[in-house]
């Protein structure tokens, strides 16, 4: 072997550095092998011996196609062989078809003498078991995840159909029974005492307060089925169109003030929901004379410690003069069925807010809050920025 490598007519290495480099192949954990023009083997290091079950010494000088089982059958090693020796590098990946790179990919480089001549092939070896393990592992996880978030579908399905139609048939004797109410109410008018008459009165109410919960629930289930947005929403706009809304039903005197907001992807009308929600909530906990709002927009970039998966958002904040509510309760607020104030005081099912932070997150983005009592409150939604 070393009068192969040694010859002069090769140019492969020479006397000062043959022996630096058999070290160097026999330390190297991929295995190397050389051949010359006529495939015989010149170079063989001990990866290569533990790879092939075979020595240095019986490799040496006899043609690689004998030495590997299985190699003169394989078209695409044999032609990177071939490519090599007309001076091109090839690349072979690892492959389950031939047993002797199930586990392996191949390298194959032009040797070259000091002149440019093609005298020979280095093979180099790389084990990749430890990849294609990994790699089958995490298809593996990938099925499953899959799999899961499949059955997750069809189970999120099940549950959006199965309350709606349960919604559905529920609102239907709801409006029944209080249309029955206001027809005792006036067909018994003279028969019923006040005190009859107002206890109905609150039945109704109530009537009125579980069909505007069923709603509610209807819509949080329908906000967590929601597919990616698609249509691109300009906020300054349907704001706008939510505060027209909101004024003519409004019982005090509100004044809105709307800067320039941003323009996202999303579903309108749960946007136009998420408004309405957070201006009528302005309004509505607000016990001044004129219930004053104002929305504003910026970009921000928020640090890897928020809670933020994205750095880039459009924050937009809605500000209000109304009563408030203590730090500690800013987690709080959006609690299904959550109330910080006396029942009956302010109407409403206690959804509004848990509503908000689902169409938020159906978004991708987050919604928070801060405020003191008797001083108002921020609420700020963060969309993400270039959303794909």
């Amino acid at each position: 072997m070393r009068k192969s490598i040694e010859a002069s007519d090769n140019g492969f290495v020479n006397n000062n550095n043959l022996n630096l480099a058999e070290v160097l192949n026999d330390r190297s954990i991929d295995a190397i092998i050389a051949i010359d023009s006529k495939c015989k083997v010149i170079a063989w290091n001990k990866a290569a011996e533990l790879l092939y079950k075979t020595k240095k010494s019986e490799a040496n000088s006899v043609s690689l196609l004998q030495l590997i089982p299985g190699l003169k059958e394989d078209k695409e090693t044999v032609a990177a062989i071939n490519n090599a020796l007309s001076g091109q590098k090839s690349f072979v990946p690892a492959s389950k078809q031939f047993a002797h790179r199930r586990h392996s990919e191949n390298h194959f480089i032009p040797l070259t003498d000091d002149n440019g001549n093609v005298k020979g092939v280095m093979n180099i070896v790389h084990d990749v078991a430890h990849r294609i393990k990994a790699e089958q592992q995490l298809q593996y996880l990938n099925d499953e995840l899959e799999n899961r978030v499949r059955q997750l579908q069809i189970t999120s399905d099940e549950l959006a159909s199965f309350t709606f139609i349960t919604s559905s048939k529920i609102k239907e004797p709801i409006r029944q029974i209080y249309t029955g109410i206001e027809h005792l109410i006036k067909v018994e008018a003279g028969r019923l005492s006040d005190s009859g008459k107002a206890t109905f009165r609150r039945m109704q109410s109530s009537l009125n307060r579980m069909d505007l919960l069923l709603d509610d629930v209807l819509s949080i289930a329908q906000i967590s089925i929601l597919q990616k947005p698609e249509t691109e929403v300009d906020l300054t706009q349907l704001v706008n169109e939510v505060c027209n809304e909101i004024k003519s039903k409004a019982e005090k005197k509100v004044e809105i003030s709307v800067g320039e907001l941003c323009i996202i992807p999303g579903h309108k009308n749960y946007l136009h929901t998420l408004f309405y929600n957070l201006l009528d909530n302005a309004i509505k906990f607000n016990e001044n004379d004129i219930a004053l709002v104002k929305l504003t927009c910026k970009k921000v970039m928020l640090n890897e410690n928020s809670h933020a998966d994205l750095e880039e958002y459009f924050k937009v904040t809605i500000t209000d003069n109304g009563v408030g509510f203590h730090e500690t309760e800013k987690e709080k607020i959006f609690t299904m069925f959550e109330t910080l104030h006396p029942r009956g005081k302010y109407k409403g099912s206690g959804m509004g807010l848990a509503i908000a932070r689902k169409i938020m997150g159906a978004h991708n983005g987050f919604i928070t809050a801060e405020s003191t009592p008797g001083e108002g409150s921020c609420f700020h939604c963060f969309f993400p920025v270039n959303e794909n």
